[in-house]
């Protein structure tokens, strides 16, 4: 099995903390709705910009269009599951150093803020960063997966806050490390 393209895994994550943008564009209610739905608008009009077209799941973009306010409590807290994944990403791109476990998830803003792809919101210096990322060793990544595999326990939706991260985890580690496999069916 060989893992996939670390520019496919950069692209996979950059999703993640656009989804993470928009999290904290429905959640911030310091700015007006208004000016909060332009910053949406304009980010969605930037997807073909960073090469995310054809890696962007319907369902996420479907997220990603609806515009500031009109998202339900369920598509907030789905959105919040989601980006969570991009901590992992992240780590597996080398770009933070400890794999990711629920303690983290609490900082997850701050740690994709310093962290992630998007950096500063620049599309030429995004574009840089993904074209020059690398993942960690297959071994070690392989490692991670079986850490994740061991804690989440046999529960496909196991409810201790550890158990759902090792799920996450463990769900992203085998997108990343099978080639062929599709992101929205890896688990």
């Amino acid at each position: 099995m060989q893992p996939k393209d670390p520019v496919d895994v950069a692209r996979r994550c950059l999703c993640l903390e656009l989804l993470l943008q928009r999290l904290g564009l429905e959640t911030d209610s310091s700015d007006p709705e208004g000016e909060r739905d332009d910053v949406r608008r304009r980010w969605l009009a930037r997807l073909g910009d960073l090469a995310l077209e054809p890696v962007l799941l319907p369902d996420e973009r479907a997220l990603l269009e609806r515009p500031v306010g009109q998202l339900s409590e369920d598509d907030v807290d789905d959105l919040h599951g989601r980006v969570s994944g991009s901590l992992v990403l992240l780590w597996a791109l080398g770009r933070i150093a400890t794999r990711p476990t629920f303690a983290a998830v609490s900082e997850l803003e701050s740690i994709v803020a310093e962290h992630g792809l998007l950096g500063t919101g620049s599309i030429a210096r995004a574009n840089e960063t993904v074209a020059s990322v690398a993942l960690r060793p297959a071994e070690e990544l392989r490692e991670a997966l079986a850490a994740y595999t061991r804690t989440r326990g046999k529960a496909r939706e196991p409810s201790e806050p550890e158990k759902i991260v090792a799920g996450v985890g463990a769900h992203h580690l085998e997108w990343v490390l099978d080639r062929e496999m599709p992101f929205d069916v890896a688990d």
